[in-house]
């Protein structure tokens, strides 16, 4: 049988919408060449993390926006929610590190597994 009778090996995926354990939608760009379907929208930055550290001393918490093709840019306002509740509110800052990013908080009670959202 071999290698040959896997045939998608090497072959572009048919799928440019997935989505992830932390129910984040990430769009790939269309592959160069093509243009985008009609009605969608690639997402430029990361539209929900989850709060991994909080440091209330020094005033920051680390956010995981794994899964996500492009990390928010600094001075990005969020908020943090704990359940449907909101809790509190960050500002990114230009400290990343691939799927985790460091924001000053704002204010409110923020622990860890909030989840942290643009609205």
């Amino acid at each position: 049988m071999g290698c040959k009778s896997i045939k998608s090996i090497g072959q572009p995926s048919e799928e440019n919408s997935t989505t992830t354990g932390s129910d984040t939608n990430v769009t790939t760009p269309p592959a160069q060449g093509s243009q985008a379907k009609p009605g969608t929208t690639p997402v430029s930055y990361a539209q929900q993390g989850k709060v991994m550290l909080v440091d209330q001393s020094l005033g920051f918490c680390v956010v995981d926006f794994m899964f996500v093709a492009k990390m928010p840019p600094a001075e990005q306002r969020y908020f943090v929610y704990r359940g449907n509740q909101q809790v509190g509110e960050i500002v990114t800052t230009s400290q990343t590190d691939e799927t985790f990013l460091v924001a000053d908080i704002n204010k409110g009670d923020i622990r860890e597994g909030d989840s942290v959202r643009p609205e």
